[in-house]
This record gives C-alpha cells, structure tokens and sequence, in this order.
C-alpha cells in the first residue's frame, strides 16, 4: 500500500501506527547522529551547486577519470581534427551536435553525482540495512554506481540512464566520425589533414575510437539493464541477484516508466534538469513511502 504525507522542513514527524510505519523527516544520518565522517550530505567543496555529496575516496577518483576521458575526446575532436578542416555548414552541424550531446550526458552525471537518491532514514534503521557507502536507506534503490559517487535511486534513476543513454549516443556518433575522418585522410594521403602529422593523428584517433568504443558497449548494456529493471518493476540490485516479482503484483512498463521519468509523457523525459515524479527533497514537503 502507497501512502503518502506532508512533513514539515527539517523536523520529526511520525505517521499514525495504525495506517503505516513510524518514518522520520529526511534528515541525513551525519547530522541526525552528529558523524560525517563516512559520507555528508554537505558538499564543502561546492555547496552552491548541491547539497548532496558522497565523500567517498574511490568514487572521486572514479569521477576524475570518467571526466578526464570526456576531456580526452572534446580535445581529439576540437583540437586534432577540426583543426584540419574547412569551415563549413557541415562541420559546425557536427561539431554543436557532439558538443550538444555531451552537454546533456555531462549534466545528466552530475544531476546523478549530486542528487539526494531517494534518503529515508526510517527509525528503527539498523547499520546492516543502511548502504555501507552512502550511510543511508534509499528509497527504491537500484544500485551504488562508483563512476557517479552515489547511489541510484528513486530520486536519481532518471539521470543515471540519461547519462548512460547519451554517453552510448556520442560514443557511437565519435566511431562513425573518426572512421570519416581517418578514411579522408588515408585516402587524400593526408593532404586533407594538414594540421597535425600522420603518426600523431593516428595516434590520438586511435586511442579515442577504442575508448568510445568501450564506453558505448559498456553504456549500452548498462542502459539495456535499466529498462530491463524497468519492465520487470525490480531494482538492479535484485535484477543481478536473480530475484523477480513473478508472485507479486507489478506496475505495468508504462507505470513504471512514469515514475522513473516522470507523470507526464514528452520530451521532459529527456531533460536532465526536469525532475521526474515522488522526488524527495531534504526538508520534504510531500514524501511518499510503501508499506
């Protein structure tokens, strides 16, 4: 049964015991219990841009390296092969769609990275039922992702599978983009591609087509896996456990696409920055909780 009830910012409030279990205002776990030393949900480093952020070592280096190979391929495509070309309508349609497409996998990390997944900390919460990363219990949980430094919840599935989807969508536009490329200058004998020498285009063409290459057999799996979750109404957790709700009830695809994406069908099911329906904000206005 879904229920549903208003909480007052940043204060306690408790359901009747009658209609549903106790449940605690969304209150991080580091300041309800005065510790942060495992995981904050304030960023110090940025506090303008979120107030959510996992102080986990490995997943910031893991953050470090997905933007470095998205550095790494803005500057092969700026800088080692528009350098070479003419300026035509062509190559500037090219150029804004990669850029635009990054853009929108770009924002949609670090909606991931910086949004609260969905914390309920629920009262009677034991250590063995919180997340040994985030220090949390989330609600609908999908999985701990340590390439965004957070885990994926009901709050952030969304713009986990935007990130994965646009990801796979540039790293397949960058393949067919440099096998133009290469296939130009290979067979001008490189006289279209004066900017740079031959060794050091192959170099650095070569390294980013292997490199997009993996990112969209990776993203696309990954995105693969999430609709997957999607349609059979499980969470990735229980997806790679085995586990199915063949013997329950389930939302049908299309229930369960709205609640990951939002109510309304159209194009803010693309858009990183629309939020997508039962978002849970800290000081929760309206919170919704099964029991």
């Amino acid at each position: 049964m879904l229920l549903s009830k208003s909480l007052p910012a940043n204060k306690k409030s408790k359901s009747l015991s009658k209609i549903g279990p106790i449940v605690q205002d969304v209150v991080p776990r580091s300041i309800a219990d005065g510790s942060d030393k495992k995981c904050s949900y304030t960023c110090s480093c940025c506090p303008t841009i979120s107030n959510w952020c996992v102080r986990d070592a490995f997943g910031i280096i893991c953050c470090f390296v997905t933007w470095s190979l998205f550095l790494y391929g803005q500057f092969v495509v700026v800088i080692i092969i528009y350098m070479s070309k003419t300026y035509t309508l062509l190559n500037f349609i090219n150029l804004f769609s990669m850029h635009f497409l990054a853009f929108l996998a770009l924002s949609s990390y670090c909606r991931t990275m910086f949004s609260n997944p969905g914390a309920i900390p629920l009262n009677n919460a034991t250590s063995e039922k919180l997340h040994k990363v985030c220090q949390r219990c989330i609600k609908r949980m999908d999985h701990h992702c340590i390439f965004v430094n957070n885990c994926v919840g009901q709050n952030n599935q969304k713009y986990f599978i935007l990130f994965t989807f646009y990801t796979c969508v540039v790293a397949i536009y960058a393949l067919i983009f440099l096998y133009f490329h290469l296939t130009t200058c290979i067979t001008s004998n490189w006289t279209a591609c004066p900017a740079w020498s031959p060794p050091v285009t192959l170099f650095f063409t070569i390294i980013l087509a292997l490199e997009a290459f993996c990112f969209s057999i990776f993203t696309a799996i990954m995105t693969g896996i999430q609709f997957v979750c999607i349609y059979t109404d499980t969470t990735g957790v229980e997806f790679f456990r085995g586990r199915s709700k063949s013997n329950l009830k389930r939302n049908s695809f299309l229930s369960s696409l709205k609640i990951v994406f939002g109510a309304q069908i159209g194009l803010t099911w693309l858009n990183p920055y629309s939020k997508p329906t039962g978002f849970i904000t800290q000081n929760d206005e309206h919170i919704s909780f099964d029991t």
